[in-house]
């Protein structure tokens, strides 16, 4: 879910900004227009475009809710919003600011869990249907083809990207993999294990007097390589485009390595040259994926890096 996949520090305001984003890009050609709460409240909308198309924003604070919760605070939100959106207090105000005839009504909201909140926005349109149907002439800024409709983060795919690598906003993307998904990496395939061993040797020779110290470096990197292969399907499913970027970066880069490699005949240079390209790489995703958040450049330096031990990229002297 795209949803995960953005800055942990993201909250109700950034949220707001983010789909607000969303939508100027979304329907630039239906001008979007952005109401601030500050204007006397915001009647229930955080937006319309001139189609018809309202907007209601909502990013809960605490990311570790239940079900129950979560769906308690969504239910609590749309029924406030919504009544809101009907109360004649409120009616001038939308109309002052122009609102055209409003067709659907958007609650954006990164996620939900269950049908429950569907089933409660059946009952809110309803409800203002039949508010509706009271006083046609108060109500004319409602169309009689009213509906209610959930939006989530997934639904803005496109635009969220676009927003992100464009850094127009101080939302980051955080790719790192949750620590309690490490992988069993012993059912790998043998020469990918293999070949870490032999070119952690070929690096740092001593390490075959130190078995342990051998053993927790290539636990990490074949965890490291292992979550690398995860890391970019996760990405393929939200972000394919910086993934395709990722991976030609790293494809044109993996030649580099080979040839650095190969060309080096001092094998005691072989611990310095490792950390160099590591380095260089980790420098070269800073400097083209800034948007990414400092633990997911470095995450995906060292996923990449493992990468090039077990796939055979790096090929150093004594190496055999």
């Amino acid at each position: 879910m795209i949803f995960d996949l953005l800055d942990s520090s993201l909250d109700g305001d950034l949220w707001e900004e983010l789909i607000v984003k969303c939508y100027k890009l979304k329907y630039n050609d239906q001008h979007f227009t952005p109401i601030p709460a500050e204007y006397q409240g915001d009647g229930g909308i955080e937006g319309f475009t001139k189609s018809g198309v309202a907007i209601q924003c909502y990013c809960p604070n605490d990311s570790n809710l239940s079900n129950d919760k979560l769906h308690e605070k969504l239910r609590i939100k749309m029924t406030n919003d919504i009544n809101k959106f009907i109360n004649v207090d409120y009616i001038s105000k939308l109309k002052k600011l122009g609102i055209p005839i409003i067709k659907e009504w958007h609650f954006v909201i990164p996620e939900y869990r269950d049908k429950r909140i569907i089933e409660h926005a059946a009952k809110k349109k309803e409800l203002v249907l039949s508010t509706r149907e009271k006083d046609l002439q108060l109500y004319d800024y409602i169309s009689e083809d009213f509906d209610i409709i959930i939006k989530v983060a997934d639904d803005y795919m496109v635009e969220l990207s676009t927003i992100v690598r464009s850094k127009i906003t101080n939302v980051k993307l955080n790719i790192v993999l949750n620590e309690n998904s490490k992988p069993n990496w012993t059912s790998c395939d043998i020469d990918k294990i293999n070949n870490v061993k032999r070119k952690l040797i070929a690096i740092q020779p001593d390490l075959s007097n130190y078995p342990d110290q051998f053993n927790e470096l290539l636990d990490m990197y074949m965890t490291f390589y292992m979550l690398g292969i995860e890391q970019l399907e996760r990405l393929n499913d939200n972000f394919p485009d910086i993934r395709k970027d990722i991976l030609e970066l790293t494809s044109s880069f993996r030649s580099e390595v080979t040839i650095k490699t190969l060309f080096n005949t001092d094998k005691t240079l072989n611990s310095k040259l490792f950390i160099e390209l590591g380095e260089t790489f980790e420098k070269n995703l800073r400097r083209d994926f800034d948007f990414l958040s400092s633990a997911s450049i470095m995450n995906l330096k060292n996923n990449i890096v493992a990468s090039w031990l077990a796939d055979c990229s790096m090929e150093f002297k004594g190496d055999i």
